[in-house]
């Protein structure tokens, strides 16, 4: 019996063809083979919630009055939305290793960063059926000072979330799992999903005086047999989100002893959606330019 064919997520609002965390990109998704589309967010100084994946801007992702960045502009929890929407976000410094990363990433002129309120309008007007939307929460309990509140922006992207009547297409997604937490609290059957960190950037988390990785939010994998599947299902998850090449035919057998749906991320070829829809998981998050 062949695997049912899992649901295909425009990560980014399809970062590897159109401008990530874009309405432009949005737009695009809307008519590509996708179920879904996924954004990061975070939180400006007037307590706007926008779509962007780092705390700062790009100097290779960002231009002021035309021209590039020198350097790593503010964070954006310093900036208000009107400062912020002065950046125009659409393209990629030519020449640059980041724009050779992404060789079919089409440049745009004018590009500004999106309120979650602009995305969800977009999508509540689209023609049915309805996408899904998987929003990634970003928050850093390693660098607190440099990221969103936890509390202040989980609230605020539910409040807009409920506020357009999405909330049953919607998805929280959060490296963080203090902000799963609090989703559940808050709403008990919205549907959430627990990220993990790639086995090959585990080297990167900085251990809190206890010992414990600080993402965790108190629910170690040491204390459950090192397995991180073991830890989110002790944490009340209902889905493991990996990074694509850390999902074996093991770890997705492992889940669904667990009761657990698998979505990984960060795929980019065919090869690899083909591979993980072989194995059996629920979605798979993609940049494009393939799509299946």
């Amino acid at each position: 019996m062949s695997p049912t064919k899992p649901l295909i997520v425009a990560g980014a609002t399809g970062y590897g063809v159109w401008p990530d965390n874009s309405l432009e990109g949005a737009r695009q998704c809307l008519a590509a083979p996708v179920d879904g589309i996924e954004i990061d967010v975070q939180m400006t100084a007037d307590g706007r919630v926008v779509a962007h994946h780092d705390y700062w801007l790009k100097p290779d992702a960002t231009r002021l009055e035309g021209r590039w960045l020198e350097s790593r502009g503010p964070p954006l929890k310093t900036l208000t939305l009107d400062a912020l929407r002065q950046y125009d976000v659409g393209a990629l410094r030519p020449g640059s290793d980041y724009a050779a990363r992404y060789p079919h990433r089409q440049p745009l002129d004018g590009v500004a960063i999106p309120t979650l309120e602009d995305l969800l309008d977009l999508l509540r007007a689209a023609p049915s059926p309805r996408r899904l939307f998987y929003i990634e929460i970003k928050t850093d309990p390693q660098d607190p000072a440099a990221a969103p509140d936890p509390d202040l922006v989980t609230n605020a992207v539910m409040d807009a979330v409920e506020a357009a009547g999405y909330a049953d297409h919607t998805k929280i997604i959060a490296f963080d799992w203090s902000v799963l937490r609090r989703v559940r609290a808050r709403a008990p059957t919205m549907a959430t999903a627990h990220l993990t960190i790639p086995a090959a950037l585990a080297v990167r988390v900085k251990p809190g005086p206890d010992g414990r990785s600080p993402w965790t939010d108190g629910v170690d994998v040491r204390d459950h047999g090192g397995s991180d599947l073991n830890a989110i299902k002790a944490h009340g998850g209902m889905e493991w989100s990996p990074y694509y090449t850390d999902v074996t035919e093991q770890t997705v057998a492992e889940a669904s002893a667990l009761g657990l749906k698998v979505g990984p991320w960060g795929l980019s070829r065919h090869a690899d959606i083909q591979r993980m829809a072989a194995l059996g998981v629920f979605s798979s998050t993609v940049s494009g330019p393939d799509w299946g």
